[in-house]
């Protein structure tokens, strides 16, 4: 064994509880890449099997929602273990000019600190790989056990979801965490080798004096007196200290940022793709005849209903709400299987992506699109009134549309809503409607949804109406079967059945049928949360490593300042600003670097939806109130675990004496 490498494996064995710290990075960032690689290849084949011809649009989408997420933990891994091998070089600056001054060369200082990531990384890495495996097993039989009803189905028997060793997904993982702990230990080694024997042999290094004169703000020392001012300079010649905090703060307020857009981009796919209403009893009516009569030779379709007015909607509402420990929602259309409503519209009233979607061209003044016309229960028309603030008797545009078009799902917020007065198109004569109100999707219930914006492109609540459908959607604690036959026999009693058109009434117990969609939904948060508390759990572990070791790192700094009358007080002060200053500066690089990372994963699944972006808000917000609280928090632990230390004995220790 070569020389340096003794030197590392001796240092490791003397430093066994910072090693023990770094080797736990490792296992953590290879685990984690292990289990992205992983479920990749577990789910590829069943998610090829249910998208046949769009595979390659939903590969593409899975490859770049990895490579995302992949170089987000890789990130957050180098700077956990590179703070370890920068701390644990900062504290041997002494021993490394010692060897120096011997004629150790720059290369072989850094082989040192290679040689410890190499050994680390032997042992690291294949746990890591193990405990990733072991993650990707309890995650894939987690999915298979919410989806176990789907796979007969879709999947000829098998399960939906299988585990899968995957040799690529391993090799990769391998590359990727060695790849990654070489580089993190290569950073600190590098800068350690460059230290002149005398300076490290001083522990000089970290700090840089100046011949010009460091400069504060008044602000500064206004609002934190002269130990303010202290800290600002002190950052300023500590430049390398204050980065490494602040690319540490950054990094954590990207993963957080991107982990919470994963999930609630995720979300939004899958509420687009699957749509789902938690039902467990639907109950439908619809009328429709299509008399087709000859005039002069010429074949004349003449389309004749029966339809439910408000007043027998509602009766029928209430006696299924007989039902014991029932809740029923009814929604009605004048769209049905066989007609739907028009309306023109001027373009200019068009969203630009509605009007995409509809005139690629742009060369159209009017457009025509589908309306429809929906009626509610009493209930929740008045909820809805409420939300709108509005008053009885208002109508209100659902703004949402939703559609299968060209190989993807897209959600699109159809028009520009201005207090306008649209007019109905249909065989009958054409009917305006004022509108006094609109509402987004996230306003309205999924039962109206599922009515009117899987079907038209234009919804509008309307507190009457004359409908060709009506759909009741029934959630119940007893028993669905009884439920189910229950709303027959309701159907069979209050809905007429010798009007104009023919008509048809169905009850169908949706708790009792394989409900896919629901599982999907389920399964998508599970994996959703999880991946957001294990990103954000790196994070914050790597702050809180980060920010410790620098406040650890300068004890002496503090027992020197100490020694010369500084109180504890002062030292909080100090420490406050820095937090501060910290804090701000890695917002300012964070906060930008976090919004592009949503936008890139939002592109990523533009390839297999389509909805509009939504800015991170409420993680933005998060992510500015828990910097502040997790740097000043951190920082005043760390240095209250130096309190009590001996200022003869810290200062002595520190310097090597």
């Amino acid at each position: 064994m070569k020389l340096t490498a003794k030197l590392a494996h001796s240092q490791l064995k003397i430093n066994r509880k910072r090693s023990v710290w770094t080797l736990m990075g490792i296992i953590l960032s290879t685990s984690m890449i292990t289990a992205v690689f992983g479920f990749a290849a577990s789910g590829m084949e069943a998610v090829y099997t249910m998208v046949g011809d769009l595979r390659d649009v939903y590969n593409y989408m899975i490859i770049s929602i990895g490579v995302v997420l992949s170089s987000i933990i890789v990130a957050s891994s180098v700077i956990v273990v590179s703070n370890s091998f920068r701390v644990s070089a900062g504290e041997r600056l002494a021993q490394f000019g010692i060897l120096k001054s011997v004629g150790a060369t720059k290369r072989q200082i850094t082989e040192i600190i290679m040689y410890e990531s190499l050994f680390l990384s032997i042992i690291g890495i294949p746990i890591g790989i193990i405990v990733g495996l072991l993650v990707q097993l309890v995650g894939v039989e987690i999915a298979a056990y919410l989806l176990e009803d789907l796979g007969p189905a879709t999947l000829q028997g098998r399960r939906m979801f299988e585990f899968v060793v995957a040799w690529q997904a391993i090799l990769v993982s391998v590359g990727v965490g060695f790849f990654t702990v070489l580089l993190s230990a290569w950073l600190p080694g590098r800068k350690a080798a460059k230290i002149p024997a005398i300076n490290a042999i001083r522990r000089i290094g970290d700090v840089k004096i100046q011949a010009k004169r460091v400069r504060t703000s008044w602000l500064v020392s206004k609002l934190f007196g002269f130990e303010g001012t202290l800290a600002s300079k002190s950052l300023k010649r500590s430049k390398r200290n204050f980065r490494a905090t602040v690319v540490s703060l950054t990094i954590s307020i990207v993963t957080f940022i991107a982990a919470s857009s994963f999930g609630s981009n995720m979300e939004r796919m899958v509420n687009v793709a699957v749509f789902a209403v938690d039902s467990d009893v639907i109950g439908s009516f619809q009328s429709s005849m299509d008399a087709v009569y000859e005039e002069c030779g010429v074949y004349i379709s003449h389309f004749e209903y029966t339809y439910m007015n408000n007043e027998l909607a509602e009766a029928i509402t209430a006696r299924l709400r007989q039902f014991p420990n029932t809740t029923v929602t009814a929604v009605g259309s004048n769209t049905s299987s066989w007609r739907v409503s028009s309306t023109l519209v001027p373009a200019g009233e068009l969203t630009t992506s509605m009007r995409n979607l509809v005139d690629p061209d742009n060369d159209k003044d009017e457009i025509s699109i589908t309306l429809a016309l929906v009626t509610v229960d009493a209930e929740l028309y008045s909820e809805l009134i409420r939300i709108a603030d509005v008053p009885h008797g208002s109508n209100i545009l659902i703004n949402y549309f939703r559609r299968h078009y060209d190989g993807r799902w897209m959600e699109v917020v159809p028009f520009v809503f201005n207090y306008q007065t649209i007019t109905s198109f249909t065989t009958e004569d054409p009917v305006e409607i004022p509108l006094h109100a609109a509402l987004l999707r996230e306003q309205v219930p999924d039962e109206v949804l599922w009515v009117g914006a899987g079907r038209s492109m234009l919804t509008v609540v309307v507190p009457y109406l004359d409908a060709k459908s009506y759909t009741w959607f029934a959630e119940t604690t007893g028993s669905h079967r009884e439920l189910t036959a229950y709303m027959h026999v309701v159907f069979d009693e209050m809905i007429p059945g010798d009007g104009p058109g023919n008509v048809y009434t169905s009850a169908i117990n949706i708790a009792a049928m394989e409900n896919a969609d629901r599982d999907v939904l389920r399964l998508a948060m599970v994996f959703i949360y999880g991946f957001v508390g294990m990103l954000t759990l790196i994070g914050l572990t790597n702050v809180i490593s980060t920010i410790s070791a620098n406040v650890r790192s300068r004890a002496r700094e503090f027992a020197v300042l100490g020694s010369v009358g500084m109180t504890p007080g002062g030292i909080r002060r100090m420490l406050n600003l820095e937090s501060i200053l910290c804090s701000v500066k890695a917002l300012i690089f964070g906060l930008p670097l976090g919004i592009g990372a949503s936008v890139l994963i939002y592109d990523a699944m533009m390839n297999a939806v389509f909805y509009e972006y939504q800015f991170p808000f409420m993680a933005v917000i998060q992510s500015i109130v828990a910097v502040f609280i997790i740097s000043w928090v951190t920082m005043r632990y760390s240095a209250a675990r130096l309190r009590g230390r001996n200022i003869v004995e810290t200062i002595r220790s520190e310097s090597g004496a």
